[in-house]
């Protein structure tokens, strides 16, 4: 039986065919979709990420950025019929889903984002609904996140258009949108539960209780999208018809239940028996993987500083003037302990024209703000370096031409006797390296000269050749054109990408030269992940109006904030493109495998070997049926002075595997165990937020 509350016809057949969108211009259009304006609903379909595409959709002021999948309305403007009704998709940023709606009262955003990054090219059932009170979004049949929303009313009588691979405005002017294939679009006029969700989603559903829209994309040909409840058809506008979604998800275990030793426990053996209790709703066989490592402790919030082109301040071209240039270094040394600023690092283009001494001497004196000893507190000064932009060329743009002003002024000798300059390639200091640490975390900065052609093969190999000296580094490349306006990488950035992106440890390319704000990310190495970041502002009035970014390192949250400060005009930006997180975990001990066993009654164990005294620990637990794995809960607990094995045998009946024991301790001592009341307990959880005073 499939519920009380849900009656609904599958079809026996399999789906005919799905839709793929090119991320660039294709969608399919419903208009204003009257009849579908809904106060609770539950939105549905499968998908398949395949890449980014070539814009997001923003759902509004304090909403989300996002490619969508399904969506009534964006942001347009708030508090009236224009604000978005619904709209569910994948979050730019972190790749997984997310939803929105603006409320009918006010306009305000009331957003929810799950967890589980889904951009693994594999096809996936997307849900979320909204009961009026709260939202559940599920990934898989599984619930992925939820949020509470007491008392907002979604703007049901909006005018906004529906859409499917994009999202429109009243207009039906479309934004964002989504590259991948999707299939088996439903709306529900109520709030499904997840049993009921679970049944019908690896089926095709033709009528259901609450069912009040359902596009099968079944049509395999055709311009057309047929709704099969209400009659809303969809024109589909250049997305390929291609094979359909399989409708066969499976559900993932669920998560492990903590038997022992109980989370927080002290005065354990250097021998610990980790015990949980695992099943799995379709009854799959079980691998229970167990990870640890001593605990971390995660460094202080700490601050890298972009400075976007500065061409115009040093040439006063275009309303620019070199006080602009002066405010921001000024401002950096003056906020250097506040944000706990690591480093700077300077996009390229300090001048305009390579060949006038004059603006040379703006560039020095704006960057000797840096190096004062007195003002920043610091021996070497604020640790910076220059990636040579085309203007710091002579002629513009050769990368064969001159950089004898630029190595005049900021040459090897002006760096090589600060600890941070690591050195240059060749003879010059066109392509330099440099390393700052954080406690435990080391970062390694390459800047490289503009080269769009990207020609010069020694330099990448030189770079490659660095970056595998310093494995335990986490590398950053400063090139001043990198990615384009639209999102893709340039000449240049593509070569670099593809001379670099082999190494795990790659996390960061920076760039400017094209005023635009834009970022995309990249696979690196193995496990990697590179975003490549472009700023700069020097055709958006006043020769750029000082303005400049802000990466802020949360090793604590496990992100970078990104925010955007003009100290000439001293003003945030926050919109979505200036202002937004990137992912980024700054574990400086990775977890290591302990073992794997099967599970057997219910239960799975492994003895953890090898701990060192007085040491607090933390560890978790991958299920995996075979197709699908559930991460638990992190646990902690402190050893004792009891040396030895445990007496307690392994539940597998075998011989206990050989696991690897983690020699390392983490500097903590004694007390309590468990990750969180260890760092409540020691005053270690720190995750303030810090943002820049005004001048």
């Amino acid at each position: 039986m499939l519920g009380p509350t849900l009656l609904l016809i599958a079809s026996l057949a399999q789906a005919d065919s799905a839709l793929h969108f090119d991320g660039v211009d294709d969608h399919v259009a419903m208009g204003e979709a009257s009849s579908l304006g809904l106060e609770q609903f539950t939105l549905e379909c499968w998908f398949r990420f395949d890449g980014d595409a070539a814009d997001t959709a923003g759902s509004g002021s304090g909403g989300v950025s996002f490619y969508p999948l399904v969506a009534k309305g964006r942001g347009e403007s708030d508090g009236s019929n224009v604000d978005m009704n619904y709209g569910l998709g994948v979050e730019a940023t972190t790749g997984t889903l997310t939803a929105d709606f603006e409320d009918y009262a006010d306009g305000s955003n009331h957003p929810v984002t799950g967890s589980t990054d889904v951009r693994d090219g594999l096809w996936h059932h997307a849900a979320v609904s909204y009961d009026g009170s709260g939202w559940t979004l599920f990934l898989d049949g599984s619930i992925d996140a939820e949020s509470s929303a007491a008392g907002a009313v979604p703007r049901y009588d909006s005018i906004q258009h529906l859409a499917v691979g994009t999202a429109m405005n009243s207009s039906g002017e479309a934004d964002g949108r989504f590259r991948g294939a999707i299939d088996e679009v439903r709306i529900w006029s109520r709030a499904l539960t997840l049993s009921e969700l679970q049944s019908g989603m690896n089926r095709t559903l033709r009528s259901g209780t609450g069912l009040v829209a359902r596009w099968g994309f079944d049509e395999g040909s055709g311009e057309t999208a047929a709704e099969s409840v209400g009659g809303v058809d969809g024109d589909v506008v250049g997305a390929a018809w291609t094979a359909p979604a399989p409708f066969d998800a499976s559900l993932p275990p669920d998560a492990p239940v903590l038997i022992a030793p109980a989370d927080g426990a002290s005065d354990q053996p250097t021998a610990v028996t980790l015990q949980v209790e695992a099943s799995d709703p379709e009854g799959d066989a079980l691998i229970a993987t167990f990870y640890g490592r001593p605990l971390q402790v995660p460094e202080d919030d700490f601050a890298l500083v972009v400075l976007p082109d500065t061409q115009y301040y040093c040439s006063q071209r275009y309303e620019g003037a070199p006080e602009m240039f002066y405010a921001q270094t000024e401002w950096i040394v003056e906020q250097r302990e506040l944000l706990n600023i690591q480093w700077v690092a300077h996009v390229g283009d300090l001048v305009d024209t390579a060949s006038d001494g004059a603006q040379w001497l703006v560039a020095d004196e704006a960057l000797s703000a840096l190096e004062d000893p007195l003002t920043t507190g610091l021996e070497d000064g604020i640790p910076y370096g220059v990636a040579p932009g085309n203007h710091d060329q002579d002629p513009s743009g050769d990368p064969d031409g001159s950089t004898e002003l630029f190595n005049q002024y900021f040459g090897v000798d002006r760096f090589e006797e600060r600890a941070y300059y690591g050195g240059n390639f060749d003879e010059n200091n066109d392509d330099h390296w440099g390393t700052f640490s954080v406690g435990a975390l080391d970062f390694l900065v390459i800047d490289i000269e503009y080269d769009q052609g990207g020609e010069d093969v020694e330099v990448l190999l030189w770079a490659d050749e660095l970056i595998g000296d310093h494995p335990d580094h986490r590398v950053i490349v400063n090139a001043h054109h990198l990615i384009e306006s639209s999102g893709v990488l340039s000449d240049q950035g593509q070569i670099v990408y593809e001379a670099l992106g082999h190494h795990d440890n790659l996390f960061l390319m920076l760039s400017g030269h094209l005023t635009d704000e834009v970022w995309r990310s990249d696979p690196a190495g193995e496990t990697g992940t590179v975003y490549t970041v472009m700023a700069d502002y020097q055709f958006d009035g006043d020769g750029g109006a000082g303005w400049l970014r802000v990466m802020e390192f949360s090793p604590a949250a496990g992100h970078i904030h990104v925010w955007t400060w003009s100290p000439w005009l001293e003003q945030f930006q926050d919109d979505d493109a200036s202002d937004f997180e990137l992912p980024y975990t700054m574990d400086p001990v990775p977890f290591e495998e302990i073992g794997s066993v099967e599970v057997e009654a219910g239960e799975a164990s492994i003895v953890w070997r090898g701990l060192d005294e007085h040491t607090a620990y933390e560890w978790y637990v991958v299920l995996d049926d075979g197709g699908r794995e559930t991460r638990g809960e992190t646990w902690g607990f402190t050893t004792g002075d009891i040396p030895g094995d445990t007496d307690t045998p392994d539940d597998t009946g075998d011989t206990p595997p050989d696991p690897r024991g983690v020699d390392e301790g983490c500097g903590c001592s004694g007390g309590a165990g468990g990750a969180g009341l260890l760092l409540g307990l020691m005053g270690l959880a720190t995750t303030r937020r810090r943002r820049a005073s005004r001048r």
